[in-house]
């Protein structure tokens, strides 16, 4: 009977212990970034899903246009790519600005084959419920003179 009672009592703090640990993606801004890119690393649109408001936008530059996409359709391309692993880059955040209501943090991506790099300004804001969500996300193309480049336009 002691035995029974210890292993109900093991079992029930292994349980409390799992749900406690295991942190809301909304609950925190960082936990919202650390989604945000693991989604982009991971082709993951389950993930990225879980931390976009439902009005998020999605603001490029395409040579010398704007373009903006909504939420929905990020999540439908992401979704026909999915699984598809992010290789040969490197992925970073850091905070910009944030309050108690509004995080703005920079995600830095930069491949080690490709020309350029790209900073994604991400807006995290917190709703009515209390979670964190990203309703805005501004990624900035930047190119730039790889050094194999410079090589093979120096050899000629």
């Amino acid at each position: 009977m002691k035995l029974k009672a210890l292993v109900i009592l093991l079992l029930g703090t292994t349980i409390t212990n799992q749900v406690l640990a295991t942190e809301k993606p909304t609950a925190s801004h960082k936990s919202v970034i650390n989604y945000y890119m693991d989604s982009y690393i991971n082709s993951d649109y389950k993930k990225l899903k879980a931390v976009l408001s439902e009005d998020a936008v999605f603001t490029s530059n395409r040579d010398v246009r704007v373009i903006k996409h909504k939420a929905s359709e990020i999540l439908s391309e992401m979704k026909k790519n999915e699984g598809v692993v992010q290789r040969d880059c490197n992925i970073s955040s850091t905070i910009v600005s944030e309050s108690d209501a509004l995080v703005i943090a920079r995600v830095d991506i930069n491949y080690e084959l490709f020309d350029g790099a790209q900073q994604n300004f991400v807006i995290i804001e917190k709703n009515k419920d209390g979670e964190w969500k990203i309703s805005q996300v501004y990624k900035v193309f930047i190119s730039s003179e790889s050094e194999a480049r410079k090589l093979v336009s120096t050899s000629r």
